[in-house]
């Protein structure tokens, strides 16, 4: 199957972070951006400008023209867009991870699914889908397939995943991305308080996340706490002493590794 017989013209339904990166995507990958939607109209003429295509703020204005519609909206939003949706008999999907299919149940569509990129994105990403897994789901085996062949055409890396399995990735997604870069953030403040440079651990953060190419990320864990060194976890603590929030996490996260390390025995 061509998928490029099936979708040629997409639609998109939100034009932030997620919208640009799509747009531009799909773009590159030969496919015609047929329209955009947005709340916000500074955002619609921004990404239809980018993408050479026609935008709308009200989706009882969309055009019926589109074979594939894609709604890159927050989660908090999305029921009401589908709520609002003017097209039932379209192929839609939505970019959630963490929200299931069943959000299109009882609300009157025929064909749906998910097309969900595991991946964070700002609008100035200008890197392909190549690299980036996506997981597809769809209510008809049919609509299945064809997103599966329609991500093949963007990503190398493409699954079949139900909302369940789903879910349990997008929490993972959380720990292992939005977490770690918080962390990051802590320690950028640490040192700025002493006057230290956010570039002194740079390339220790870069090594530890090229560890993981080839290793268990449970098999390269080092610090105090793998160690179970009291001492110095008793002096860290004493030091974040003006910072009790940061305390309590560096408490936590060290008492969760040193019982993962008892566990993994």
């Amino acid at each position: 199957m061509n998928v490029k017989d099936h979708i040629a013209r997409i639609t998109l339904v939100g034009a932030g972070n997620a919208g640009h990166k799509f747009g531009v995507a799909f773009r590159q990958a030969g496919y015609l951006i047929h329209e955009i939607y947005s709340r916000t109209e500074e955002s619609a003429i921004k990404l239809s400008n980018r993408l050479n295509c026609n935008y709308t703020t009200q989706l009882s204005d969309l055009d019926p023209g589109a074979d594939l519609y894609v709604l890159a909206v927050n989660d908090d939003v999305l029921p009401s867009v589908l709520d609002s949706f003017p097209f039932k008999d379209k192929l839609i999907v939505h970019t959630s991870g963490a929200t299931p299919i069943d959000v299109f149940s009882d609300r009157g569509f025929s064909d749906y699914g998910i097309f969900y990129p595991v991946q964070s994105f700002s609008k100035e990403d200008t890197e392909s889908l190549a690299p980036i897994p996506i997981c597809v789901e769809a209510k008809k085996e049919e609509n299945t397939q064809l997103l599966m062949s329609f991500g093949r055409s963007l990503s190398m890396k493409v699954y079949i995943l139900d909302s369940e399995k789903r879910k349990t990735l997008h929490v993972a997604a959380v720990f292992a991305n939005n977490f770690s870069n918080h962390m990051y953030a802590i320690a950028e403040e640490l040192l700025s308080e002493d006057g230290i440079d956010f570039e002194i651990i740079r390339p220790l953060i870069q090594t530890t996340a090229s560890k993981i190419k080839n290793k268990q990320p449970k098999n390269i864990q080092t610090g105090p706490a793998v160690r179970n060194d009291q001492k110095v976890i008793k002096r860290h603590l004493e030091f974040l002493k003006d910072h009790p929030n940061y305390q309590k996490l560096y408490e936590e996260v060290t008492n969760s590794i040193i019982a993962k390390q008892k566990s993994n025995g």
